[in-house]
């Protein structure tokens, strides 16, 4: 019984350490930027404030805003490997399953509207481009033109720019990813 506890826990450290390995050596290389999303519609736009904590709207930093917006999304739609060109982000929110274009329309439009109430010199944009782990672009090993690139947001504050994924976080929760230059 003992060898099989340490044996497991063993298994759980290795997993959990290979887990951060692969995390910290992700990077994206944007290639492009989609156009703006259009604006939540009032209903959408409520539900996204009803689900801000009471306190953290009161505190919200831009960081704290990105990490709202995406774990938001993220909740509330499911991944979906179908090819689908909608942009409008309270359509994607009506039909709750999104590839990666559509879950970035949703958080950047979530993101901007909520920093605009708040008169925040903070946007986020939608991105197009390519995933890099440790330096290897690892579009070259996926073909079809599904994965011929990646959409995230890109994120600029008074801390700078950087990337996030909602698609990436409803699996694997990682929240930000550094920018490849």
């Amino acid at each position: 019984m003992k060898r099989v506890v340490v044996r497991v826990l063993l298994l759980v450290v290795v997993v959990l350490s290979a887990y951060g390995v692969v995390v910290h050596g992700l990077a994206y290389q944007v290639v492009g930027y989609r156009p703006s999303p259009r604006s939540l519609d009032p209903p959408h736009l409520a539900a996204v404030q009803a689900r801000l904590p009471p306190a953290a709207a009161r505190a919200l930093t831009p960081t704290a805003l990105q990490q709202f917006a995406v774990a938001e999304t993220a909740r509330r739609l499911t991944f979906a490997m179908k090819h689908n060109a909608l942009s409008d982000p309270n359509k994607i929110l009506d039909g709750q399953q999104a590839h990666c274009k559509m879950y970035a329309y949703v958080v950047a439009a979530t993101y901007n509207q909520v920093a605009q109430q708040r008169h925040w010199e903070a946007a986020c944009r939608v991105a197009y481009g390519h995933v890099y782990l440790y330096g290897v672009n690892l579009h070259r090993f996926v073909g079809g033109s599904f994965f011929k690139d990646h959409d995230f947001c890109v994120f600029s504050d008074q801390q700078g720019a950087y990337a996030a994924d909602a698609s990436l976080y409803d699996y694997f929760l990682v929240d930000r990813i550094r920018l490849r230059k």
